[in-house]
């Protein structure tokens, strides 16, 4: 990796100047996705983010995407504010690499080309923490996780039972209501949570000059989003538990239609004032079930879960529909001895693609992995392996190695892996019908998967008794055999997507009170087509924050910023969307143990950028939120 010195040392200083990170999410954390068992996070090989239900609150995070742009390595770009289709690169690569999990299952869209997962409408309302796993993950978890995984971890009732109730109000006519409960009662524990958000929105796509330039549109694009959900668990004892965890939501979206005459993005093109554009929208409809089983027999556990989900997108005027559903079922045992654990699972899963045309396609996946823990005095090793057998190509192996060791002298910690994965082909990619009238010849049944490596290696070191936290991880991902759109259908092609990068991780506590967080990220991801930098993916990212707490912790305030420095929105660097910075503000107030308020305010500075060429992301906007709880 070519990084001169200088302009290294100069990008480490930096971070301790500018202040958001976790450093390994504080290393004393629990994580259920790097190793399918709870583990803390400072002895898993794996690097591991968490972002808690807390900090989302602290930061006045409404948008789970918005909580994913402060976690290093990792570049996150909207169409459009308010229910913008919302892309994540993960190390360098494509939405598609990333395997997005909400409390295990894999909720990406079989009707999408690329299987992915859209952040556009996902809220923070019912979510206890956010997990990242960076690196190849598919030694556990199979195809798509060439990137990394991110597990989306909901509320759980306890305690005493509880009501409460929030408003939010802020600019562009946004109201955002939210009821929810939850406790214990017995042995049975729940928590239900349903909201409703609404907003006039502003203009998806910004207004586009005779020198090429844009400043932001004029019209609104409103957005409403409907949302529930639930997680009831029954405990006939210690060891047996039964459970069952749903997710819904509805939403409509209003997008525009404006184009320039060398077809970029414009909202004040004549095109964009027609009857059709003027209703043009989307429509999400989004449902996720979960019913699980868990067993514990001494040094024993078993894990049973049958789950469905589906995503069902409606786009009017004109009128598309597609809908994506999987469903299936998976067992995991754990067995531990000693410093031993020895985990092995297997999983079965159907997918199903349709659209409105007669074609339909439903396909089958069952996969089996063993991954075996072992701890020896400081240092703690990992070794998964799955096999997973798909109809259309038969099987495909994938491991995982990883190591931590803790030096106990100074209280480091080191972390390795090395790691394999793979994509599968789509549904869409292998099956699509022929289209003669855009010259497309339709799917290829004879695709095979990508297949990726990846390595990496860093150390986190704490000081002054957790006072200072420090990280800093090396990465690289190489994939071949990609799959790409070539001469009317998809292919096999040669020519290797290479990533790598350096991230860096601070956190201070200097006094009780104050916490200062800060990241950089250096990513160089090559485009295989052009040589260039990936678009979309910034060559270097700082963020970070400052949390100040007073009047005995009543008071909590928290500033955050983050600069995106040389982005751009194709892979032949023709239309620059980085070098900006943007600060945020959110204040909270607790009058009591019951009632609690706070204001937030984006964008501080009205600072106009784009994360995709041509579309609009958010001017210096207020929101206040007040709630009570009963």
């Amino acid at each position: 990796m070519t990084l001169p010195f200088g302009k290294f040392l100069l990008s480490a200083c930096a971070v301790t100047a500018l202040s958001a990170g976790s450093v390994y999410a504080d290393v004393g954390n629990i994580t259920i996705t790097a190793t399918k068992n709870a583990v803390k996070v400072a002895k898993t090989p794996s690097k591991v983010n968490i972002i808690t239900a807390k900090q989302l609150k602290e930061k006045g995070i409404i948008y789970v995407k918005d909580a994913l742009k402060d976690i290093p390595g990792i570049a996150v770009s909207s169409n459009g504010a308010f229910g913008g289709a919302t892309s994540t690169y993960v190390r360098g690569l494509s939405s598609y690499y990333t395997k997005v999990l909400i409390d295990g299952i894999d909720v990406s869209d079989p009707s999408m080309p690329p299987p992915q997962f859209d952040f556009a409408n996902l809220t923070t309302d019912d979510i206890k923490r956010i997990e990242i796993v960076q690196g190849a993950q598919s030694g556990l978890y199979g195809a798509n996780a060439v990137a990394g995984v991110v597990n989306i971890i909901t509320k759980k009732g306890k305690g005493k039972p509880y009501a409460k109730y929030s408003q939010k109000a802020g600019s562009f006519h946004t109201y955002k209501e939210t009821g929810e409960s939850g406790g214990s009662l017995g042995k049975f524990n729940y928590y239900i949570e349903g909201s409703r958000l609404d907003t006039d929105g502003i203009s998806k796509m910004d207004k586009r000059h005779s020198d090429g330039s844009y400043s932001r549109g004029d019209e609104k694009d409103g957005y409403h989003k409907t949302g529930f959900s639930s997680r009831m668990e029954y405990a006939f004892d210690d060891s047996f538990t039964v459970g069952n965890v749903l997710k819904l939501y509805k939403t409509r979206n209003y997008l525009d239609n404006g184009w320039s005459p060398n077809w970029y993005p414009d909202d004040s093109a004549p095109s964009n004032n027609t009857p059709t554009a003027k209703s043009l929208r989307d429509e999400s409809h989004f449902f996720m079930s979960k019913f699980y089983i868990d067993k514990t027999l001494k040094n024993f556990k078993i894990d049973l879960n049958a789950f469905y989900m589906q995503n069902l997108r409606y786009y009017k005027s004109p009128s598309s529909d597609y809908k994506g559903k999987r469903w299936g079922e998976n067992v995991k045992a754990l067995y531990t001895i000693n410093r031993t654990k020895i985990t092995a699972g297997i999983d079965h899963t159907m997918e199903k693609y349709e659209d409105n045309s007669p074609f339909k396609k439903l396909r089958y996946n069952v996969g089996g992995f063993l991954e075996v823990e072992q701890s020896i005095k400081n240092l703690v090793l990992q070794g998964a392996a799955r096999e997973d057998h798909y109809k259309t190509f038969g099987n495909h192996f994938t491991y995982k190695l990883g190591a931590n060791y803790l030096v106990m002298p100074t209280n480091t910690i080191l972390k390795a892996n090395y790691s394999t994965g793979f994509r599968a082909p789509s549904i869409y990619e292998l099956y699509a019908p022929p289209v003669p009238a855009y010259w497309f010849l339709g799917g290829n049944s004879k695709l095979t998967p990508e297949r990726s490596k990846s390595w990496d290696f860093g150390f986190v070191q704490n000081l002054y008794g957790n006072k200072i936290n420090l990280g800093a991880t090396y990465f690289k991902n190489i994939i071949r055999n990609r799959i790409a759109y070539y001469h009317s259908t998809y292919k096999n092609v040669k020519g290797k997507t290479v990533s790598d990068g350096i991230e860096l991780e601070a956190k201070i506590k200097p006094i009780e009170p104050l916490v200062i967080g800060a990241n950089y990220t250096y990513t160089r991801s090559k485009d295989p087509d052009t040589g260039e930098q990936a678009a979309r993916i910034p060559l270097r990212t700082y963020t970070g924050y400052i949390t100040l707490k007073a009047l005995n912790n009543k008071l909590i305030n928290t500033i955050s910023g983050r600069y995106i420095g040389k982005r751009f929105d194709d892979a032949n660097h023709t239309n620059q969307t980085g070098k900006y910075a943007v600060f945020d503000f959110t204040s909270i107030y607790n009058f009591n143990k019951n009632l609690e308020a706070s204001v937030s305010v984006k964008n501080i500075f009205n600072r106009f950028y784009e994360e995709v060429y041509g579309y609009s992301t958010l001017p210096r906007s207020v929101f206040a939120r007040i709630s009570y709880k009963f």
